[in-house]
């Protein structure tokens, strides 16, 4: 892809994705552009492809962030695949040799954290693994009525503009929530911090993982600009998590959106503090006022997350995986990879915006 494909690839986007959009036409050019140009780990060997009709008009476009990651003690080069579209009622021709450029090679990796049951077989037949927990998202409601209003007024168009947290909040006293399980006593403190301190909490906790992004403090600045710049998805916030003296134990961040939900990017916590981050994290956000918290499941976390009463799990989409190196085969074998939140699209304003 170059970047005078990016008009066409927007019309291809507006095709599949927005097709009632009416965005300006330059954000999404130049948004496209430094997300996928102008990244901290463009290469024009891993970027991303687009492919041609008979006509030479652009059917099917495969977009490619590089995210390098530490795996074994070596750098293995991963390739975040975004906005896999095909433009509808071509040849599927196109999207297919797309498909056959993910085939596995033992230098580095592709994956999806977004994958549609359409993407997930072409992952398979090229070899790919579906990461089955990392599909699944989870939500703990803290205000039974406020969420169903919430829920209800933003799937019913003829429900727009009806005051739905005015109504939950009237209805909530009469549908009372168990309590969050917290066991911590008050052991551990929640704290909102600056970006440069989620940075140095991000960079300390990852190595938690066997395989893991081997983001430089400059790479998080900017892809902390970028979600932080994403007011589609609400505003985002960092905490920290904090024993008694001081010491770090966790770090999370997550959107607090215009609909009163906390939608978690990310979760990290030393092995065998899970449960304790896991439960302050909610107990904190109840505390805020959110009307419920969501995001989507870890390995990690998702026994501490399975200890919560009122605590739902569904599949959100397709995280799947196509390599040929052992080691990251080995880290997928043991569920022990960071991807997904801030290592995938949940932060990208292709997700949220544009409309």
């Amino acid at each position: 892809m170059r970047v005078d494909d990016i008009p066409a690839v927007r019309d291809l986007f507006r095709q599949v994705f927005r097709p009632e959009a009416t965005s300006n036409d330059e954000s999404f050019d130049r948004y496209f552009q430094q997300v996928f140009f102008e990244n901290p780990y463009y290469d024009a060997d891993l970027c991303s492809i687009v492919h041609e009709d008979s006509k030479g008009e652009i059917d099917s476009t495969l977009c490619v962030l590089p995210i390098p990651y530490h795996v074994d003690g070596k750098i293995v080069m991963g390739r975040l695949l975004c906005a896999y579209m095909m433009r509808p009622g071509s040849s599927p021709r196109g999207a297919a040799e797309l498909t056959l450029t993910l085939r596995s090679r033992p230098n580095d990796f592709s994956f999806s954290d977004s994958a549609a049951p359409v993407s997930t077989r072409h992952f398979s037949a090229v070899g790919g693994i579906t990461l089955d927990t990392h599909g699944l998202a989870w939500t703990r409601i803290f205000r039974a009525a406020s969420y169903v209003a919430q829920f209800v007024a933003e799937r019913r168009a003829a429900l727009r503009g009806w005051p739905a947290a005015k109504v939950g909040q009237l209805l909530d006293p009469l549908v009372p929530l168990p309590k969050l399980r917290n066991s911590t006593n008050g052991k551990l403190a929640v704290q909102d911090i600056e970006q440069s301190d989620a940075i140095g909490l991000i960079r300390h906790f990852l190595p938690t993982y066997d395989a893991y992004p081997a983001w430089t403090e400059q790479d998080l600045h900017w892809v902390l600009n970028l979600a932080r710049d994403n007011r589609a998805a609400g505003a985002l916030r960092s905490c920290s998590v904090s024993g008694t003296s001081g010491e770090p134990v966790g770090f999370f961040c997550y959107y607090a959106r215009p609909n009163g939900i906390a939608e978690v990017l990310s979760i990290l916590a030393p092995k065998n503090r899970e449960q304790a981050v896991v439960e302050v994290m909610l107990s904190h956000l109840q505390e805020a006022g959110h009307i419920a918290a969501q995001g989507r499941a870890d390995p990690h976390f998702l026994g501490a997350l399975s200890q919560q009463s009122v605590m739902f799990f569904r599949l959100k989409a397709n995280v799947c995986v196509v390599t040929a190196n052992p080691d990251v085969l080995n880290a997928l074998d043991h569920n022990d990879i960071f991807v997904g939140g801030l290592a995938g699209e949940s932060w990208s304003r292709l997700v949220t915006d544009f409309q």
